[in-house]
């Protein structure tokens, strides 16, 4: 069972089922032709054999004396042991009543074969023996030739061997050629299933159709109208999601307006403290429809592509965030070269920073520090959290994921913008989570002009 279940495993593979199927009807048409060969040999060497009888035994009565001057001799011609077959070859001469005349030694006696004209096959002593029965002219002598048919054997079957010996030895050949074509065809398949394994999650960019067989054509198409497809339905739901937030923003920027109005017009403390509250939501609701137009944004790759000092970037984001560091007691600690330059798009870059320092800021321990550097390759963020603090990295950059850290404000969009803007940007992102300390890698690894 074993083997038949990896058989079928093996003959999974179209082009190991094709290789077989070629293989199989290769051995079945070298059969039928080893067949054919054989039985046209054995046909073409009787009829040369037979013919070769005709002509001995008109000869050999054609010398014989027409006065029966051999009516009362019984002759025997003896072996003279010139070669193997001798013995497999001889005839008989005898008058029409059978009294003998004339036979090779060894001659078959006419109890055992007796005379019959023409030609006739007979087996005796498990051996298969041709004869020619002829009558002379005048009609007084008649003479019966006989042939064993091991001498007819050989050369049937050395003909046929010789024939199908080279048909055999072309075999591996031929399957190595099947095997190389097969697989040459579909190399095609290969590459596109490679492209399309490397295939960026948002490249909805067709595949060319140049120069490909009429199969890999077809399943190209197929491909290029499904990522059509894609891309469709992704444009629409990206659409609907900036329309929504877009219709959003205005009608909450005036009902934190008309709050904060009423908080000022508040004339008790619980009037206030009801008001704020509200406050607080709706500036969390403003919050979160910033983040999805930001999301929406960062969906699309960067235009603008040039050669910018990401060092300078990200000193201009602490910068930007060095009071909300110095409100909580935190102190940073730079370590940035004077310039790295990165081919990238810089807006997108300032929201990627902005972003990752915002966040180290919000989640570090109080009055700890937050060290900012450039290890030669890659630009590290790190801050010390809380013991309590539940990080899972794998799911850092899912969109509202903010795992255990609900008490902190937030929409837990953050690190899915980052996510986005590395991935357009062509920059590798690793979180890490060790010995208290949460650390973010920022790696180039981006394709010039892409």
């Amino acid at each position: 069972m074993q083997i038949i279940s990896r058989i079928r495993t093996k003959l999974n593979s179209i082009r190991r089922r094709i290789l077989v199927a070629v293989s199989a009807v290769y051995l079945l048409s070298s059969a039928v032709s080893a067949t054919w060969i054989y039985a046209e040999i054995s046909h073409e060497v009787d009829e040369l054999f037979d013919a070769e009888m005709v002509q001995q035994a008109k000869t050999l009565l054609a010398l014989l004396p027409q006065n029966n001057e051999y009516a009362d001799r019984d002759i025997t011609i003896s072996r003279i042991n010139a070669h193997s077959y001798e013995d497999k070859l001889s005839y008989r001469i005898e008058t029409t009543s059978g009294e003998s005349l004339l036979q090779t030694e060894g001659s078959l006696d006419p109890s055992v074969i007796t005379f019959n004209e023409g030609f006739a096959v007979k087996m005796i002593n498990n051996e298969l023996w041709h004869s020619f029965g002829l009558y002379s002219a005048a009609g007084d002598y008649r003479i019966l030739l006989l042939q064993q048919d091991e001498f007819r054997s050989e050369i049937r079957n050395d003909l046929t061997v010789d024939t199908v010996i080279p048909i055999i030895t072309l075999l591996p050949l031929m399957l190595w050629l099947g095997w190389w074509t097969i697989n040459r065809n579909f190399a095609s398949f290969r590459r596109l299933a490679g492209a399309l394994r490397r295939k960026r999650s948002d490249d909805y960019r067709p595949f060319s159709e140049s120069n490909d067989t009429e199969e890999v054509a077809l399943v190209k198409t197929a491909l290029n109208h499904y990522l059509h497809r894609i891309e469709q339905t992704f444009l629409r739901e990206k659409q609907f999601s900036a329309d929504a937030a877009h219709e959003l923003r205005t009608p909450l920027a005036s009902l934190k307006a008309q709050l904060q109005n009423q908080i000022v017009k508040a004339t008790t403390d619980q009037q206030k403290s009801e008001l704020q509250s509200l406050l607080e939501s709706t500036e969390r609701l403003v919050s979160l429809v910033e983040s999805l137009l930001l999301l929406s944004k960062t969906e699309l790759p960067p235009e603008q592509w040039r050669q910018v000092n990401a060092a300078a970037v990200i000193r201009q984001v602490i910068s930007d965030y060095y009071p909300k560091a110095e409100v909580l007691q935190l102190s940073l600690e730079v370590n940035l070269p004077d310039t790295v330059d990165w081919r990238s798009e810089e807006s997108y870059l300032a929201v990627l920073f902005s972003n990752l320092v915002d966040n180290a800021i919000k989640y570090a321990r109080p009055a700890s520090t937050v060290d900012i550097a450039f290890d030669g390759s890659a630009f590290v963020i790190r801050n010390s959290v809380e013991a309590t603090h539940h990080i899972d990295v794998q799911r850092l950059t899912e969109r509202f994921y903010r795992g255990g850290q609900l008490r902190e404000r937030g929409s837990g969009l953050g690190l899915s913008i980052v996510s986005n803007l590395a991935r357009q940007l062509g920059l590798i992102l690793t979180f890490e989570h060790q010995d208290g300390d949460f650390i973010v890698k920022v790696d180039r690894h981006h394709k010039e002009g892409e």
